[in-house]
């Protein structure tokens, strides 16, 4: 009888858990495949060279690359995404001295933070980001993506929007007050968070604020890249006016990079 290739099953196995329960860390993924953290690092940093998995900077979780039956094709290629756009935002990070998050549309209506170069520290704004689905309403990326992207498109955010049992995102559409605000992005080439913007679930110690720019992806906004600091210390207008050249560049670098993706799962539409 033929032996089995015992490395390539238990490196499939750990595949299949992240493919059916989403992200999660080397403690995690080595007890449900019942393997030593040694070997199962040993086979996750494989199947990460290998491109099939990807590590994020953020949270150290690992997340598959490709779709597959079981998975959504969307976050798959989030974190396609992610790898590719690491370098240009550790590099705006370096640059600005400011923390860089990046979001991605895993379906309408929908953003997730798929990346960020936040840090741990005393009077930091919350580090641990990724997998976090920001306000289209409130936050600085959602406001960013509706304001770049064309009518069509915004108005199939907004249907989701609409759907959400938040009653102030409810009423931020209802009363106009979105639409106001999406036009003032438009002006100003950016996007803010609201004021007050700060959801439990999401964020602690210092109060955030930050700016978005979309990423324009063959001439449709599919995510959008943020610069994020302590409220407390700057102003928004301040932060643009230092560092919105430099988020513009990098977003164009990021948007090159994921149009050479050739995933059938890029909805461009």
């Amino acid at each position: 009888m033929i032996k089995t290739n015992r490395s390539l099953e238990r490196g499939l196995l750990l595949l299949d858990i992240l493919t059916r329960r989403g992200p999660n860390s080397l403690a995690t993924l080595a007890r449900h495949a019942e393997l030593p953290k040694a070997t199962a690092y040993r086979l996750l940093l494989t199947l990460v060279e290998q491109g099939w998995i990807y590590r994020r900077h953020n949270d150290g979780r690992y997340v598959p690359t490709l779709p597959s039956p079981m998975a959504a094709a969307q976050p798959a290629l989030g974190a396609a995404v992610a790898r590719l756009a690491l370098p240009h935002l550790v590099a705006l990070s370096e640059a600005t001295g400011l923390a860089a998050d990046l979001t991605w549309v895993i379906e309408d209506g929908v953003l997730e933070v798929i990346e960020s170069t936040r840090q741990p520290g005393a009077g930091h704004v919350d580090p641990k980001v990724a997998g976090f689905r920001p306000s289209l309403a409130f936050s600085a990326p959602g406001r960013a993506l509706l304001a770049a992207s064309s009518d069509d498109v915004a108005a199939r955010h907004l249907q989701h929007l609409m759907r959400t049992d938040s009653p102030a995102e409810r009423h931020a559409l209802t009363s106009g007050q979105l639409a106001s605000e999406i036009l003032a992005t438009r002006q100003r080439g950016y996007g803010v968070r609201a004021r007050g913007y700060w959801p439990d679930s999401s964020d602690y110690g210092a109060e955030p604020m930050d700016i978005a720019v979309a990423l324009a992806i063959k001439g449709h906004a599919l995510g959008c890249l943020s610069l994020v600091w302590p409220s407390a210390e700057h102003t928004a207008s301040e932060m643009a006016g230092r560092h919105l050249v430099d988020m513009r560049g990098s977003a164009r670098k990021i948007a090159s990079s994921v149009a050479k993706l050739e995933l059938p799962s890029l909805k461009l539409a």
